[in-house]
């Protein structure tokens, strides 16, 4: 039986997804069942749309395990070297899924793993997630669907954001779907199609900075709020070139790197979270000023901090909703189980609209468990 006719059909579908972002802050799975439904429109029109459940979830924190060194290394490095840690993290990874997979008490159809971005310049036509190896899917015994970026990349796209195909599918009741973890991302729905793009830096630069005084981020955004803001370099922030570019448009740690680090190695950690934290508001409020009216559903792990939050609330003026917290916990990583099962359907999971790429496509790389 070909994968497509195992995959067609309404369901249901048991997936499991695996998500590791920017932040470092760990490894995200869950266990989701999705169907598909048909939805009445206006005008008697239909689309095709679906429903999902989520079964169990889990956070493995890197600070527990030997990728708390090791995944900062690869972002250096190049070559062999790279390949070979790319070929461990995969192997570390399948480890934790079977783990979770058992304990979850759960039998899923397939799985979908995002790996880890260690390089991402898409204007340059380069883009690697680390751990997308045939590895993998060693001894899961079902199809594994990984490296979903870079083949749009190939076709001129930026290779991100992707969650938006989802959020078209899954969460189409809310005017923007804002997400909050390494970078700031949104998508929203206009004219028929769905448009979203990066917005600016948010735990990328937040998490390291608390980092240097121990803590693994800034608690409720506390230190933030005690800090003094720096209101030059907040207004230079403001002219950095990505900010007056049009969507499609997507954000990697080089830019981070590029455009932020050596402004921010003069000031205290306090001064610098303050600085950094309404800095990531204003971007996220400079963008939503010219996006769709409506609710804002707000998730990742930017939501915790209750000062950037307060501040985007200030700045933009746009009702948020915040979710419950599994969802809010994983809908990255639900996200990439649902991308994972329209790749193994072959219906359209990358679109066009949304990265820039030549055409909308179904990408994903499948490896046979």
């Amino acid at each position: 039986m070909a994968l497509t006719d195992q995959f067609s059909g309404d369901g249901p579908f048991r997936m499991v997804g695996l998500m590791s972002g920017t932040s470092l802050d760990g490894l995200d799975l869950c266990m989701v069942e999705f169907r598909k439904i048909v939805k009445k429109q206006p005008k008697s029109l239909t689309r095709n749309s679906w429903t999902y459940r989520l079964l169990a979830s889990e956070t493995v924190p890197y600070k527990d395990s030997p990728w708390a060194e090791e995944l900062p290394k690869a972002y250096r490095a190049t070559g062999d070297a790279l390949d070979a840690i790319s070929r461990a993290y995969a192997t570390w990874l399948n480890g934790v899924a079977k783990a979770f997979i058992e304990n979850s008490g759960w039998t899923p159809d397939a799985m979908a793993s995002h790996g880890h971005t260690v390089l991402h310049q898409p204007d340059k036509g380069m883009t690697r997630q680390i751990g997308n190896d045939a590895l993998l899917a060693n001894g899961i015994g079902m199809p594994v669907v990984c490296d979903f970026r870079s083949a749009d990349v190939k076709r001129g796209g930026q290779g991100a954001p992707l969650v938006p195909a989802v959020d078209a599918l899954l969460f189409a009741d809310y005017a923007i779907c804002l997400n909050l973890g390494g970078f700031s991302n949104a998508s929203w729905q206009s004219e028929g199609q769905r448009f979203a793009g990066d917005l600016g830096p948010v735990n990328i630069l937040l998490n390291p900075l608390a980092q240097k005084v121990g803590e693994p981020y800034d608690n409720r955004g506390l230190r933030a709020a005690n800090g003094r803001i720096h209101h030059g370099l907040l207004e230079a922030f403001k002219t950095i070139p990505f900010y007056q570019k049009a969507f499609p448009k997507s954000l990697g740690r080089e830019w981070a790197d590029q455009y932020f680090l050596h402004h921010l190695k003069d000031l205290s950690v306090d001064d610098a979270l303050a600085t950094c934290t309404e800095h990531s508001a204003w971007a996220i409020s400079h963008a939503l000023k010219d996006l769709p009216a409506g609710k804002v559903l707000v998730t990742g792990g930017g939501l915790y901090n209750d000062h950037l939050m307060h501040r985007i609330q200030v700045l933009s003026n746009r009702q948020l909703i915040v979710p419950d917290d599994q969802v809010i916990q994983c809908k990255e990583a639900l996200s990439f189980a649902m991308l994972g099962l329209l790749r193994l359907r072959d219906e359209v999971n990358v679109l066009a609209s949304v990265t820039g790429g030549e055409r909308d496509a179904s990408d994903g790389v499948i490896h046979i468990g």
